[in-house]
């Protein structure tokens, strides 16, 4: 009976080493990962001693050893990162501003944008086509004017349902740094076109 228990003993401690031993290797890549900066180039080696202990380095073993596993750490984006987060709201929601000379609505609108950061293309409605393309968003010309891909779009500036939308669409609330800054196009020579209506500030209730 004695001679049982102990093997059982023996048994459950060289399954308990087992598991000590694989915590502690996992554990030692993901330290040379974190060490060696997994998200840029290098070189990563792993080889088994004369003495059976496995070793990970970034720097090559030495010229004894001869079995040699070498595994190539490259360049990659992080999803959740900023950069990604910017890059995958103007893929799914690209921001197209219309504004005109219209005054303080216009000119917050344009603040609130380049504040934040967000690529946006802005549209003038007193070119024709500009202006044939917001009377089918909105069915008439006013201005400013917000559309996110092909969500509802926003009517007049007001602050905080234009930074909720941006927020809803994945936007920063900060510029992300080295991503583009809001686009303008050139302001449009004057035309036929009739010059759209200011709209009203929403009035919080």
């Amino acid at each position: 009976m004695a001679w049982q228990v102990l093997h059982i003993e023996a048994d459950c401690a060289k399954v308990f080493f087992m598991h000590e031993h694989a915590m502690k290797r996992r554990i030692l890549i993901c330290a040379l990962l974190f060490s060696t900066g997994a998200s840029l180039a290098g070189n990563l080696y792993h080889w088994v001693d004369s003495n059976g202990i496995e070793h990970y380095s970034d720097q090559p073993p030495p010229p004894s050893v001869k079995d040699v596993e070498q595994k190539k750490l490259t360049v990659s984006v992080i999803e959740g990162s900023p950069t990604y987060q910017l890059q995958q709201a103007v893929k799914n929601f690209p921001v197209t501003l219309f504004a005109n000379d219209c005054g303080a609505g216009c000119t917050r609108a344009r603040e609130l944008l380049n504040k934040r950061g967000v690529p946006f293309t802005e549209k003038n409605p007193i070119q024709p086509e500009n202006a044939d393309e917001l009377k089918n968003i909105v069915g008439d010309l006013v201005v400013p004017v917000l559309v996110l891909g092909k969500t509802q779009p926003l009517r007049g500036f007001d602050e905080s349902s234009w930074n909720n939308a941006l927020n809803v669409a994945g936007y920063p609330s900060a510029p992300v740094p080295g991503a583009p800054a809001g686009s303008r196009t050139p302001k449009p020579q004057p035309s036929e076109a009739p010059a759209p209506t200011p709209a009203p500030e929403s009035k919080p209730y």
